[in-house]
């Protein structure tokens, strides 16, 4: 079974490019690492399973848009620890990937306010 969207179907193709510009991160490798990333997520536990697991977790509801296509959330910061472990980013490769989510958080959604406390994450859904 393959999946109906591709893992970086949300983002736009140029907020890779602006957020290469602006870091040492190349426009290809913060593709690379965004499809990685997408890709661990719906393998385990799941797109749905883990917003799920934050919106029940987290005192604040960090839903911030919600369609057929995507999940934008705003998540304390410390959730892309564990993000960065498992895909074994450089600090800089950290930033710059946060960078890319957090550009693409506020194209999408109308609460940006909510992303200047917390780290912006955007979810491809399947």
């Amino acid at each position: 079974m393959t999946d109906a969207r591709p893992p970086l179907a949300a983002f736009d193709d140029e907020t890779f490019d602006r957020i290469a510009a602006e870091t040492d991160v190349s426009a290809d490798r913060l593709r690379k690492l965004a499809r990685r990333h997408q890709e661990g997520v719906r393998e385990l536990p799941g797109v749905d399973d883990i917003v799920y697991e934050w919106r029940n977790h987290f005192h604040m509801d960090p839903l911030l848009v919600r369609t057929d296509a995507v999940y934008v959330l705003a998540l304390p910061g410390h959730v892309w620890d564990e993000f960065a472990d498992r895909l074994e980013l450089s600090a800089a490769e950290l930033d710059a990937l946060r960078a890319v989510h957090d550009r693409q958080a506020r194209a999408l959604a109308d609460a940006t306010d909510r992303l200047d406390g917390d780290a912006g994450l955007v979810l491809t859904r399947p």
